[in-house]
């Protein structure tokens, strides 16, 4: 079980940008500590996470999967969310481009590219990823 999950029982709110905050105080971390378990240079980066003013690297993001033992997407729900949007428009984008091609190729790409959205759409959120 996650620490997130026992931290919110109640399903996450995807207006929230961001648990980083709440899991770090729970914990009694303070940023320039947080920064150091994840490797980053200064809290100062911390600090950008938390107020959204910073995408957190792929790197940082990991690491606060690990340190917190939380799927990255529980704790960036409104990052994850607009990812997982986007990648369904370009999927729905690339699929359409790819109408029309009678090659093996083609077929192939497409036949993966209905299996992507399905799932994706069937999920709703990324969360559910």
């Amino acid at each position: 079980m996650s620490v997130l999950y026992r931290l919110t029982v109640q399903p996450m709110d995807h207006r929230i940008k961001t648990y980083v905050r709440p899991l770090r105080r729970r914990w009694g971390l303070t940023q320039r500590e947080l920064a150091f378990l994840i490797g980053a240079n200064s809290g100062t980066v911390v600090s950008r996470i938390e107020g959204v003013k910073r995408t957190p690297s792929l790197a940082a993001t990991f690491a606060l999967a690990i340190v917190f033992s939380a799927a990255p997407a529980e704790l960036f729900p409104a990052l994850s969310s607009q990812i997982h949007e986007d990648v369904i428009t370009r999927a729905r984008e690339l699929y359409e481009e790819l109408q029309g091609d009678p090659s093996r190729t083609t077929r192939v790409k497409l036949d993966f590219l209905e299996a992507v959205l399905v799932r994706l759409e069937s999920k709703g959120t990324a969360n559910d990823v």
